[in-house]
């Protein structure tokens, strides 16, 4: 039963399959069918394609040929519109070129420059296709009409926007120097004496147009600008001159003769009278020193007789040398600011590779005013330095103040070298270094004689301030001596110091002040044994407290390790040797053998002559040394303690041994100064009131 449905079940599913076949056959038949037509379609389409393009093409390339025949065409016209422009331009632009250009305004140039631009194409044009051509020659003529009216437009218009920079102006520039920028200091200066801002940008328009055109303004720019520079820079000079000559005292002095005429009058009979006074009080004064040692009136400072021998009285200011200094130093800072000032007007006016040699030419006879003043300056210096004055060290201040600008001009002079001014700065160094020299060799040949009361020489206060004035500007001084062999030859011999400079200022004090020793030695020879210790000894103290006041002998220890004791083993030496000036008073109270109790004629006798001898020469030692000097209070004092010390033991021991005796019938004749008496007179010495 169960075989029979199975094979049923079979049976079905075969016919079934069967089925499906027949189907699946049909299907083929219909899509072959299918196949065939749509092959037969797209068999006919490409033979109509074919066809087509076959008739097509031939059209597509006659197209062509045509618009290339069109494009010809209008290029032709094109250039023959062109060439015929280049024809005519002649006619068009001569009413525009001969009329010149208008500078009033960038635009109106515009106008100009772009006919000389058209201009400019029509002579490539004609150079290029048609060089014989008579029109090119009407070209070149215009062309170079029109440039020749732009180089005088542009010569004009700079011209009438170029003014000398006032002094005032200058000075503000100057004044900013310490507190502004460079940078910020030329900006807000920029336009005095460049004109206004519509002017600039003409002048920069035509400039670029020339110097695009190969004809750079440079000449015009040079012919204009340079005598704008010289004449600020003289102005400026003369300017400094003026004020220089108004605070001078003579001026002062000459503008209060210049009030009412009474005024006038009596001043000048005052000073007449004035005048003749002083004479007869000098005259008095020196027979009165010459033969006494005294003095007349108060006794006048170091530094005021100083200040007097270097030509500046009371109340007056710094030396000629000092005025020409400062004046020389400000023309230099007038120098870099008009230098940075000329920089920034070129700018635009030229091209970059032409800058340069315009600076250098716009500047020159400013350098060559700078380098004359300059030198000038040092010259002075070198007088003053040949005669041992302050003014000495007055080229030392206008040297750092070169030296500082440097940077500034290098600056203001880029692209240009700064050779000129590098060439003023060594010149000016070499002036330095030899004033020092000069200076030794002053202290060398100094005829100058000593006070008569054996003050401090004068020569010993000029050593002193030249020091004082080196050592303000040490980093100069310094560097500059480090470049001399004779110093680095020095320097080497001692022991290595962290400051150089100071090392090297060192080296040259120790060679003045060894210098100036000598001559004081020298210089004290002209005086009695007493009056040549005082001398000395005033001028080794004077320099050792003002070494020491400045902190001058810290410098100097750097050359000399010992200097400090050596300087005071020197001053106890001339103490010394002052003491000994009283040997011979005292060999007049020194017996060789005591007296006998009861005196004999001879012995009274010698009791008279020693007395005797004593008074007269006490009363020659009073009369000569209460006319010294000693300045200083303290040395003064030390040295009325050693006075007593010296003679009061001495002479009360003979006094009080001798003085009682009858060895005389008029006692009073020879016992007139009882020791009380003599440290009395003994505090009287060296007093300025004497």
């Amino acid at each position: 039963m169960y075989a029979i449905e199975k094979k049923f079940e079979i049976e079905m599913k075969l016919k079934k399959e069967m089925t499906n076949i027949q189907e699946l056959k049909a299907a083929a038949n219909r899509s072959s069918a299918l196949a065939a037509d749509v092959c037969n379609v797209l068999g006919a389409c490409e033979q109509r394609l074919q066809q087509l393009e076959t008739s097509v093409l031939p059209l597509y390339g006659d197209t062509a040929r045509l618009q290339h025949i069109h494009n010809n065409m209008e290029r032709t016209v094109k250039a023959l519109d062109h060439v015929i422009n280049f024809y005519m331009m002649s006619r068009e632009l001569a009413d525009l070129i001969q009329a010149g250009p208008h500078t009033s305004s960038t635009e109106s140039l515009n106008i100009y420059l772009e006919a000389l631009d058209k201009l400019a194409e029509a002579q490539n044009y004609f150079n290029k296709n048609n060089p014989q051509s008579v029109e090119l020659e009407n070209i070149n003529q215009l062309y170079n009409t029109g440039v020749l009216k732009l180089e005088t437009a542009f010569e004009e218009l700079l011209s009438r926007n170029t003014r000398p920079l006032s002094p005032t102006t200058l000075m503000d520039m100057i004044a900013l120097e310490e507190d502004s920028s460079v940078e910020s200091v030329s900006v807000s200066v920029s336009g005095s004496g460049c004109g206004s801002g519509t002017a600039l940008e003409t002048m920069r328009s035509a400039a670029a147009w020339l110097s695009a055109a190969g004809r750079p303004p440079a000449a015009a720019l040079l012919a204009v600008r340079a005598p704008a520079a010289r004449s600020s820079l003289t102005a400026f000079k003369d300017f400094l001159r003026s004020r220089s000559m108004a605070a001078s005292p003579l001026m002062k002095s000459k503008n209060l003769l210049h009030r009412s005429d009474s005024t006038k009058k009596t001043s000048k009979l005052q000073k007449v009278l004035e005048k003749r006074a002083n004479k007869l009080m000098m005259k008095a004064s020196q027979t009165l020193e010459q033969s006494t040692g005294l003095a007349i009136g108060p006794r006048r400072s170091i530094n005021e007789s100083y200040g007097e021998e270097c030509g500046e009285g009371p109340g007056q200011g710094p030396g000629q040398e000092e005025a020409d200094a400062e004046c020389a130093g400000a023309l230099a800072a007038c120098v870099c600011r008009l230098a940075r000032h000329e920089q920034r007007a070129a700018l635009g006016l030229v091209p970059l590779p032409r800058l340069p040699a315009l600076l250098a030419a716009t500047l020159k006879d400013c350098f060559a005013l700078l380098a004359a003043d300059v030198e000038r300056a040092c010259n002075r210096s070198h007088r003053a330095a040949s005669r041992c004055s302050r003014g000495a060290a007055a080229c030392w201040a206008l040297l750092a103040r070169l030296q500082r600008l440097q940077p500034d001009v290098q600056r203001a002079l880029q692209p240009a070298s700064p050779a000129p001014y590098t060439a003023i700065l060594n010149s000016c160094q070499q002036h330095c270094v030899r004033t020092l020299e000069e200076w030794v060799e002053g202290v060398k040949s100094d005829s100058a004689a000593g006070a008569v009361d054996g003050t401090v020489h004068q020569l010993a206060a000029a050593a002193l301030a030249h020091c004082h004035a080196l050592a303000a500007h040490l980093p100069t001084v310094g560097a500059a001596l480090a470049q001399e062999p004779a110093y680095m030859r020095a320097a080497s011999q001692l022991p290595a110091v962290q400051d150089r400079n100071a090392l090297m200022l060192a080296i040259y004090m120790r060679k003045v002040l060894a210098q100036l020793n000598l001559a004081l030695r020298s210089k004290s020879e002209q005086y009695p044994d007493a009056l040549k210790a005082i001398f000395l000894l005033n001028n080794t103290l004077y320099l050792l407290q003002g070494l020491q006041r400045g902190g001058l002998l810290d410098v100097l220890a750097l050359a000399e390790p010992q200097c400090e004791a050596t300087y005071r083993d020197i001053i106890q030496e001339h103490k010394n040797n002052y003491l000994q000036s009283w040997n011979k008073l005292l060999s007049h109270i020194t017996l060789d053998e005591p007296l006998p109790s009861k005196l004999r004629d001879k012995d009274r006798q010698l009791l008279k002559d020693k007395f005797a001898s004593f008074n007269r020469e006490w009363e020659e030692c009073r009369r000569a040394q209460t006319g010294y000097s000693v300045p200083d209070a303290e040395l003064r004092e030390s040295l009325k303690r050693d006075n007593k010390q010296a003679l009061l033991p001495a002479y009360t021991a003979f006094y009080d041994a001798h003085a009682h005796l009858p060895f005389s019938k008029n006692p009073d004749k020879y016992l007139k100064y009882t020791p009380l008496q003599i440290a009395t007179q003994l505090d009287g010495y060296f007093d300025e009131a004497a």
